[in-house]
């Protein structure tokens, strides 16, 4: 049984069967489409694509973690204070959005209109993407318009289902100028859609899974202007990258004072901590450059291609010049 070559069926016709519960996508413009790159909308509704197999299940979690947190809700006791999947729509526009979670009530019983939107992660940010709270201060705005009255409040909930962790970002409230951005910036998708504007592309970390990336302007070497949730992983990187070769140096003096103290076999232990140290007997390998200058026609023959791989660097920028 070749499950495997089921999947890339059964993936697709999963992903299709998801997209169909939203409705037609060309009829309306949603909150992942205000939260998105203009260029990258236009070109799904004009050239669509179906991401590849990797991406699709990628995606999947999402309605994975969805699934799995509303099982939680219902578990705890809270099933009626909650709806999924609520459909809010502008009563001018085209514009319409998709609740992952609606409160109509506080975990406490008082009331409240609470949007939760939930995101499946690799690992937690430090800090929500411009892109999540864009969807859910336009999930806010709808909300607003139908519920003119009331606390209306709104959270990200992050889930890294390989770690098996979970963090709400929390205190979102509607807000008037925000919405209104977010609207306008809507009612330019459309104009763009219909060919009355340019739909230029914008660099955010939505990239990553971008079918139309290869030929994007925005993404064109030399240079690539990083946006701000890239630029934060990018400097963590560098300083963790930094920690670690620091760590390594000041561990490599510590090491020797610790073999100093051992000698070569050794067990030891405190209340907090185990010290052993055991010696490795010698092994054999072979010697590359003796092999070469000794029997050159053999080492050609036994010369294998090494792959290639992608070398990350993350570093300091200098100082901009005025």
């Amino acid at each position: 049984m070749d499950i495997a070559a089921f999947f890339d069926t059964a993936v697709l016709a999963l992903n299709r069967n998801k997209s169909a519960e939203l409705g037609n996508r060309k009829l309306y413009i949603g909150s992942s489409d205000v939260g998105s790159c203009a260029r990258k909308v236009y070109l799904q509704r004009k050239t669509p694509k179906t991401p590849n197999v990797s991406t699709l299940l990628k995606f999947s979690r999402g309605h994975i973690a969805e699934t799995l947190i509303e099982n939680i809700f219902v578990a705890g006791g809270v099933k009626d204070l909650f709806d999924t999947q609520v459909e809010v729509r502008h009563p001018q526009y085209p514009l319409k959005a998709h609740i992952d979670f609606l409160f109509y009530a506080d975990l406490d019983g008082s009331h409240e209109l609470h949007v939760v939107e939930v995101k499946s992660v690799s690992s937690i940010p430090d800090e929500p993407y411009p892109q999540w709270i864009d969807q859910l201060h336009f999930q806010l705005g709808l909300l607003r318009i139908q519920y003119p009255q009331g606390k209306i409040g709104g959270s990200v909930l992050a889930i890294d289902l390989n770690a098996g962790e979970i963090h709400q970002f929390n205190g979102y409230e509607y807000d008037d100028a925000t919405f209104n951005y977010l609207v306008n910036k809507a009612l330019h998708l459309i104009d763009c859609l219909e060919e009355r504007d340019e739909a230029r592309p914008s660099v955010s970390r939505n990239c990553s899974f971008c079918p139309y990336r290869s030929d994007c302007p925005a993404m064109s070497l030399p240079k690539v202007e990083l946006p701000p949730e890239i630029e934060t992983m990018a400097m963590k990187y560098a300083e963790l990258n930094s920690t670690k070769r620091l760590a390594e140096r000041e561990m490599k003096g510590i090491r020797q004072e610790l073999l100093e103290f051992t000698g070569p076999v050794f067990k030891g232990r405190s209340d907090t901590v185990d010290l052993i140290a055991s010696f490795v007997d010698p092994s054999l390998i072979v010697d590359g450059d003796r092999l070469r200058l000794m029997y050159p026609d053999i080492y050609d023959a036994v010369l294998k291609e090494r792959a290639g791989y992608v070398k990350l660097e993350c570093k300091q920028a200098p100082p901009a010049t005025s």
